[in-house]
């Protein structure tokens, strides 16, 4: 249990490593030109994070609001994924109390790919109305995760943190189109 929880545990921050690496060493991946994420980190609770997260997409350069809007809920989907991902992979090794947190978490994160996935089919449609909504329902998701382990130590403390800043992330995205 202590290994796998370690595991995951490194593959959390590996994954904001990695966001923060691309955005800062590649060469072909620049801030975007036109200021927009700028006025979209400027509405989240971590520019940094907003910034590193949107700039780690090759996407971004000179995007319109449409296409950092695909960018952003992107990698909240992708986030949400893996991280149901994980939570597979912890309820094989989980009993007792910690193994039903899990089981909620599961369903938590079902919801979120969910509401994600419904906000990339929307903008394929070019329906921008509720996205926000949404998104905001995503990251209650995380946060409804997190807070199933009340007084137990939560292996998805980083997962939910993470997918929690990317809703916030696509939550100013989504206030463009308003």
């Amino acid at each position: 249990m202590a290994t796998s929880s370690a595991l995951l545990l490194f593959c959390n921050l590996a994954f904001v490593v990695l966001l923060a690496s691309i955005a800062a060493q590649s060469p072909r991946i620049a801030a975007a030109d036109s200021g927009l994420v700028d006025k979209v980190c400027k509405q989240t609770p971590d520019y940094k994070f907003c910034s590193d997260a949107l700039n780690s997409d090759p996407r971004t350069p000179g995007a319109d609001q449409i296409t950092l809007a695909r960018v952003a809920f992107s990698l909240a989907n992708s986030k949400a994924s893996s991280t149901q991902g994980e939570i597979t992979s912890l309820l094989s090794n989980s009993t007792g109390p910690v193994h039903q947190h899990l089981e909620q978490c599961q369903g938590d994160y079902a919801t979120a790919v969910a509401k994600i996935q419904e906000a990339l089919t929307n903008l394929d449609s070019e329906t921008y109305a509720g996205l926000d909504v949404l998104a905001t329902k995503a990251g209650d998701a995380a946060d409804d995760c997190e807070s199933a382990f009340k007084g137990t130590e939560s292996p998805l403390t980083e997962s939910n943190k993470v997918l929690k800043g990317l809703s916030e992330i696509c939550v100013a995205v989504a206030h463009l189109f308003s």
